[in-house]
């Protein structure tokens, strides 16, 4: 009696490699919601729930920021950098802390035997979010300025 070989791989999941790249520009909170989903995914339900303390971290990082930066101090030319820092500090922060032990648990495990979903939605979604906050930054921007509160030099 021959035994059926099931070519299938076990499990779907999103490159964790890329979730890390795909991070840096769409946001940790890009990166912990995709890895969260794929720790759900493994089972690691621990780690899932890591993961969605960084998605947590990360709203609160991008709302605080949204609000404080009209507000941050001109003082001299790094503070044309301010988001830049405080974005790279975050994302280097969580990929140490979170992101990385993703890649080795998933190379460990599965090796490349798994379902590699498709990008096309999460980065869309990304992207979406990305307008989103930039709306939202805008309108809130405009507002202040409209109401006086800020100063625009002409």
């Amino acid at each position: 009696m021959a035994t059926k070989i099931n070519n299938n791989p076990p499990i779907a999941l999103w490159n964790p490699i890329w979730t890390c790249v795909w991070s840096f520009i769409f946001s940790p909170v890009f990166g912990a919601f995709l890895q969260r989903t794929n720790w759900s995914e493994m089972g690691e339900y621990d780690r899932a729930n890591q993961s969605s303390i960084w998605i947590y971290l990360g709203l609160i990082f991008l709302g605080g920021y949204l609000f404080a930066e009209p507000f941050l101090p001109e003082a001299n030319d790094l503070s044309q950098y301010y988001f830049l820092i405080c974005w790279s500090i975050f994302y280097l922060l969580w990929l140490f802390f979170d992101g990385r032990f993703q890649i080795s648990a998933v190379k460990l495990r599965y090796g490349t035997n798994y379902h590699h979903k498709l990008w096309g939605r999460p980065l869309m979604l990304g992207a979406g979010g990305l307008v989103l906050w930039t709306a939202i930054s805008l309108t809130y921007i405009v507002g202040l300025v409209m109401m006086g509160i800020i100063k625009v030099d002409a």
